[in-house]
């Protein structure tokens, strides 16, 4: 089945990236048929709805009932919705427009709605779901939407709602983006590690995920913050005392993990180049073939060769703007 899905616009990259890297996960079939911004086309083995649920970068998605050109204004909508059998899907409740930036400034909400309503009784208004219209480089996709995000459970887990702070602590979004592209699946009960676990915040999203997880901590005042925050929000505590250079496991499924970025962050009398470098040694012993590991470090650290010299290959690299002194490198690597 094809199926449009309307992408978050905080980041260039990585909406996409995450939704693929899920679908990889679970081993979903799946061909990207159309990329556009902020929208991609997407053909499905699977309904995509049981997987959205644990993407944070895809705002809402539906059943593409067709596309056309802006160039043929409304009466490209038109054709598309009369050729469409919306009814089978249950009609629809309201239209939603959406112009993704600046894109076909010649067609308007006023005529599109003008457009639906005209063919509303063949349309079937009065279901329950919303009727996407949706303008982006040249193309107007069409669809019936059957998901949408709910960001409110992230919000209850923001740094500053559990019981343990610690300054500096990724958002549950961009955690849940670090775990997703990890490629950890919940069908095949993977475990993920996060070797530099902190205060929790990638196992609390592994956890309401449904992945099994485990945590690695060399700070026992983190550490016993990460316990307490996970018995917070009802999940189990898996939290150890380690380092990452010297992981006390023996075998992990997947790692997302966010390692220091400078001296304030690390062990006293630790290198950060150093502590790269065991980190990415031991993070390949421990991990399965085929694994991918998921880690971010500032911009001006020169990592790619580390990584290859460790034995990963290098499957992304994506550069991401944290604040005005600090971008970092989000690397996507994999133990072939």
């Amino acid at each position: 089945m094809l199926y449009y899905v309307y992408l978050s616009g905080e980041h260039r990259e990585l909406p996409l990236l995450e939704l693929r890297a899920v679908m990889e996960a679970e081993k979903v079939e799946y061909r990207l048929v159309a990329q556009l911004d902020q929208v991609a086309i997407v053909e499905s083995s699977e309904p995509l709805e049981i997987l959205l649920g644990r993407v944070v970068l895809s705002k809402y998605a539906g059943v593409l009932l067709g596309f056309s050109e802006v160039a043929e204004g409304v009466q490209g909508i038109k054709r598309v919705l009369r050729d469409s059998d919306v009814c089978s899907h249950g009609g629809y409740d309201y239209v939603n427009f959406r112009r993704v930036k600046q894109y076909g400034t010649q067609i308007s909400y006023e005529d599109v709605l003008s457009t639906v309503n005209e063919l509303s009784k063949s349309l079937c208004k009065g279901g329950t779901k919303k009727l996407d219209i949706i303008v982006s480089e040249g193309c107007v996709i069409i669809g019936l939407r059957t998901y949408e995000r709910d960001l409110r459970p992230y919000k209850t887990r923001e740094p500053a709602e559990r019981p343990f702070y610690a300054p500096g602590t990724m958002t549950p979004y961009m955690a849940r983006v670090f775990v997703n592209l990890s490629r950890a699946s919940v069908r095949e009960k993977h475990v993920v590690l996060d070797s530099f676990c902190g205060a929790g915040g990638f196992l609390l999203e592994a956890c309401h995920i449904g992945l099994r997880y485990v945590g690695v901590e060399i700070d026992p005042r983190l550490a016993e913050g990460a316990v307490k925050n996970l018995t917070h929000y009802g999940c189990f505590p898996e939290v150890v005392s380690g380092d990452s250079c010297y992981i006390p496991l023996d075998r992990a499924d997947a790692i997302a993990t966010d390692p220091p970025y400078g001296r304030m962050s690390m062990p006293a009398g630790t290198e950060l180049i150093d502590l790269m470098k065991c980190f990415l040694s031991e993070s390949y012993r421990v991990l399965r073939k085929g694994g991918y590991l998921v880690f971010a470090q500032r911009i001006d650290i020169p990592l790619e060769e580390m990584i290859v010299d460790a034995g990963f290959a290098i499957i992304e690299r994506v550069p991401d703007w944290v604040h005005g002194s600090l971008t970092r490198d989000i690397f996507v690597v994999k133990k072939e």
